[in-house]
């Protein structure tokens, strides 16, 4: 058969099944299947929270003490340096003790003058050689106040002496 014949064949068929109701409907579709596997496992179960840090160590305990005997019986509470010519010094022993925990390097302030203008004629020093002092330690200290010779117009004066122990 030739093409012709064939295709005309077709168009014949198709009319007749239009012509006729019938209609055709059909879905293309295609499947595969895959298995699968698996296991279900557990959580594990949290870990225990991690303990606090523990705290710093405590901070030391720094405090000194000032005595007027060596024994450390007698708190020095106020120096007299009775009267002192211009142009000399005079010399107070003193005590200090390491109450505390810690070392301790020890300074010295004076404050509160009267009058005021004796800063400027007076000086005060020590013999202290900046070395630490250990917890429970004593060290003998000479504290020297020097008067200038050319100091005028003052005939009494007081002055707070501050002794200072830092942590070293």
């Amino acid at each position: 058969m030739n093409s012709k014949a064939l295709y005309m064949g077709a168009i014949l068929l198709l009319s007749a099944a239009l012509i006729g109701g019938v209609t055709v409907v059909g879905v293309l579709q295609s499947t595969e299947r895959v298995g699968t596997s698996g296991i279900v496992t557990m959580p594990s179960p949290p870990s225990p929270p991690s303990p606090p840090p523990s705290p710093p160590p405590p901070e030391p305990t720094i405090a000194i003490d000032v005595y007027s005997d060596s024994g450390c019986t007698l708190v020095l509470t106020t120096i007299q340096w009775d009267s002192i010519e211009a142009g000399s010094s005079v010399d107070r022993t003193v005590y200090v003790k390491n109450s505390g925990d810690g070392d301790v390097t020890l300074s010295l302030i004076t404050e509160n003058w009267d009058p005021v203008e004796a800063l400027d004629d007076m000086v005060l020093s020590w013999d202290y050689d900046l070395s630490p002092l250990a917890p429970g330690a004593v060290v003998e200290l000479t504290l020297t106040l020097t008067v200038d010779s050319g100091i005028s117009g003052i005939s009494n004066f007081s002055f707070d002496i501050v002794i200072v122990g830092s942590a070293t």
